[in-house]
């Protein structure tokens, strides 16, 4: 089921033509901009023009100063230094941010990986004993560290100081009454946004963004031409990480996303020159999508099927052709990471539907053969099906290991905390987590889950929100290069999505390789118009004809019959032989 929302509520119009006026743009565009937050002319002129002297001050985050004292301290004393982070984009990125910019400023720093079979997530005992035998006097976590209590404290006792930066929800008990109390590591400093009492105005930013926080309030209290010059290379990197975290695109994010992707297509960085000429992107104009399902899922699949040191590595390099053959390797890890992926995917929808698991509003899927790697983007894609929670369970080497995916309505790692007894370790946030639980647990968590899920049907719900009530015939090119300007686009910043009610259906075919895609002849305002459907028509076909009865898909095909539907379409430019023209793609339809 969709529940539709218009999420234009304001009456009065003449607003969208002043905006229009005062930003030079179309008021249809003013319209999305208000509708993705701007209160007044200046907020909407933020959005469109709002640089990096707009994100907020790093000092505001918990703990920042004595990070910043802790770290200095030690590279004033020619202290080792060592950076853990985690095996996904984020924690990559935020390990080279803090490497590349701790050696520019003439710290002695290595780095350490966790391997995700091996090691699982974030610093572990063996990792800090690696460190100590190492020589290593300080140790600096970056998306990772919140809930490592028990390793911080065996650090201390091995005479190593630990900064910890992260930005992942703080472990908590809770006392009478339902009082909460935070549970923190012991350490130098807990540089983390979700901190109880923290003063940061946003608290939605990636590890990588806490680490370019942290290396610029390094840079405030250690003035360095050096560090400077690396800090200001590593906004691509912060962008990347944000990108592939899946962080709302608003406040600074969508700045340092926007100003990220600028830097990365004139990258002077080598490994990531390399990366994208592996990805034939080098040259081109990047996108969200490019970060998040192109650059990010290659740095990814390091750390899902070999080890996520090998793309820090690439990205610390100068060797361009070493890196192209490495970046060229890694491409190939990812192909073979989506035919994992696909497989997987096929399985779950397989047992959830031969065993009725829908039956539950909390999906416990059970798939002991997938590559623990992969759960989370399987458990992804099955939450992305469904509407619904998601937590895939593989069997590793010791005991069971899993990954879960949320939907607003259900906050993942609340809902954990409340069942915290059944697993050996878990963490996230409330959109996502992972955890490892001991097999005699499964059943029983499962049935946990679902008794204390408090879903609604209604919470089950896909809502499409979308910006007006649009004929497709308002559009034009220029229309459309104006709602250009609201990229970069995602989570918490979706592109602009209109709406036309009863519009005619006058003609279906199919295209595609395997014709899985459609090609929708609609008519709008005595105006004929084509859209193109990349979903599943197999489901659209079905849809019409327990809309209108048996055979009526069939007729629309073949010309002799006609339907009428609520559409949601988005716009987008296709340039072809220099010619300029509005490209309408279907999203949603009832």
């Amino acid at each position: 089921m969709e529940k539709w929302i218009n999420i234009n509520q304001e009456k009065d119009n003449e607003i969208f033509r002043r905006w229009g006026n005062a930003l030079g743009i179309d008021p249809l565009c003013a319209l999305v901009i208000k509708n993705r937050g701007a209160e007044n002319i200046e907020q909407a002129r933020q959005y469109l023009e709002g640089g990096l002297d707009l994100l907020h001050a790093p000092f505001l985050l918990p703990d920042m100063e004595k990070a910043v004292e802790g770290l200095m301290a030690a590279m004033d004393e020619g202290k080792s230094i060592r950076i853990i982070g985690d095996y996904d984009v984020d924690g990559v990125t935020s390990t080279y941010i803090l490497v590349r910019c701790i050696r520019a400023a003439g710290g002695d720093v290595s780095y350490a990986i966790p391997h995700r079979l091996k090691d699982g997530y974030g610093i572990n005992d063996d990792l800090v004993k690696e460190a100590s035998d190492d020589g290593v006097d300080l140790i600096i976590t970056c998306d990772n560290g919140i809930a490592a209590a028990a390793q911080i404290k065996l650090a201390a006792e091995l005479g190593i100081g630990v900064i910890v930066t992260d930005h992942h929800q703080v472990p908590f008990t809770e006392g009478e009454g339902g009082v909460r109390k935070e549970l923190l590591p012991d350490c130098i400093a807990v540089v983390d946004p979700h901190r109880e009492g923290s003063r940061y105005p946003f608290k939605g930013i990636c590890g990588a963004m806490v680490a370019y926080k942290f290396m610029t309030a390094l840079l405030d209290r250690y003035p360095s031409d050096a560090l400077k010059e690396a800090l200001e290379g590593c906004i691509q990197f912060a962008a990347l990480g944000t990108a592939c975290d899946v962080m709302d695109l608003c406040d600074e994010n969508r700045i340092v996303v926007r100003e990220g992707i600028r830097q990365m297509e004139h990258t002077g960085n080598t490994g990531l020159k390399a990366l994208m000429s592996a990805n034939s992107l080098e040259g081109t104009h990047l996108s969200n999508y490019s970060l998040s399902f192109v650059i990010g899922p290659c740095i990814n699949s390091t750390g899902r099927l070999e080890s996520a040191g090998e793309s820090v590595n690439l990205l610390l390099s100068d060797d361009y052709d070493k890196c192209l053959g490495d970046a060229l390797r890694i491409r190939q890890l990812n192909d073979a990471r989506k035919n994992m992926t696909l497989t997987g995917m096929k399985k779950a929808v397989s047992m959830i539907e031969s065993e009725d698991l829908l039956r539950d509003k909390v999906l416990v899927v059970y798939l002991p053969e997938l590559h623990e790697s992969i759960a989370g983007l399987v458990a992804g894609k099955i939450k992305e099906r469904y509407n619904r929670p998601v937590l895939v369970v593989t069997r590793g080497e010791e005991g069971l290991k899993g990954s879960g995916r949320s939907i607003p309505a259900y906050n993942m790692f609340e809902k954990m905390s409340e069942v915290k007894e059944l697993f050996t370790k878990f963490g996230g946030h409330a959109m996502a987590a992972g955890f490892s639980l001991e097999e005699k647990n499964l059943q029983e968590l499962k049935e946990k889950l679902n008794e204390k899920a408090c879903l609604s049907d209604e919470d089950l719900e896909r809502e499409v929100r979308f910006d007006a009530w649009v004929p497709m015939g308002y559009a034009k090119p220029a229309l459309v290069r104006d709602l250009e300007k609201i990229e970069p686009v995602g989570a918490g910043n979706p592109g602009a999505l209109f709406a036309e009610k009863s519009v005619t259906i006058a003609g279906l075919s199919r295209m595609g390789k395997e014709k899985q895609y459609g090609s929708i002849t609609a008519v709008s305002r005595n105006k004929n118009i084509r859209l193109i459907y990349f979903g599943d028509m197999d489901a659209f076909d079905r849809y019409v004809d327990e809309k209108f009865g048996a055979g009526t898909a069939e007729k629309v095909y073949a010309g002799t019959g006609k339907i009428a539907l609520d559409l949601c379409y988005e716009l987008k430019i296709n340039n072809f032989n220099g010619n300029e023209r509005v490209d309408y793609r279907l999203r949603n339809y009832q």
